[in-house]
């Protein structure tokens, strides 16, 4: 009996999971890595900055293939929860000392001489890094797509300290109106 022909009628869910765990293991993992650093190429001219981030979502689409990860209700369970906690992600304990977090501190915008010089000096080889790190998220056994997102949300703050942005929204299908009427009726 094949897998496809399974008595349980979930059967291809559970296979769908494992060929996508099997995609994310394998390719997924690797394969964003040189798409992350086209859009970061992207980034470098400033004027391909919006074809960068439809690089980074790309990329993020690929490592995954668009499937919600194992366990994301769990997870999203602990994220709520781990407010409450003592214990904080690793993400949380870095996030006050990363470039983003310095110029939202930092209270006023800088000015462009001190702007052009972090970019010139820092920035360029700063923002390589903090795509690379983005990318080794994709290295834990489990996907966390939006910590990229974050991640990578916040690379023109760390290039040219900017004002930090959130990340923009993933975004659904649209719906069809909720008035739209039946063909013939």
């Amino acid at each position: 009996m094949s897998v496809s022909e399974s008595a349980d009628p979930g059967g291809h869910k559970g296979v769908k999971a494992w060929l996508g765990y099997a995609w994310f293991m394998s390719l997924g993992t690797i394969l964003p890595l040189p798409i992350f650093l086209a859009g970061y190429v992207c980034h470098l001219t400033f004027v391909g900055a919006p074809v960068g981030r439809r690089l980074f979502r790309l990329g993020i689409f690929l490592s995954t293939m668009g499937q919600p990860a194992p366990a994301a209700d769990r997870a999203k369970a602990r994220q709520k929860s781990e407010g409450d906690g003592d214990k904080k992600s690793l993400l949380k304990r870095l996030a006050p000392y990363s470039p983003p977090a310095v110029v939202a501190r930092h209270g006023k915008p800088f000015s462009k001489p001190v702007r052009a010089a972090w970019f010139v000096f820092v920035g360029w080889w700063g923002g390589a890094l903090w795509v690379v790190a983005a990318w080794s998220v994709l290295l834990l056994p489990y996907p966390f797509p939006d910590v990229i997102r974050r991640l990578l949300a916040d690379l023109p703050s760390v290039m040219t300290l900017a004002e930090p942005k959130p990340p923009e929204p993933v975004r659904s299908p649209p719906e069809p109106p909720s008035d739209a009427r039946a063909p013939g009726g």
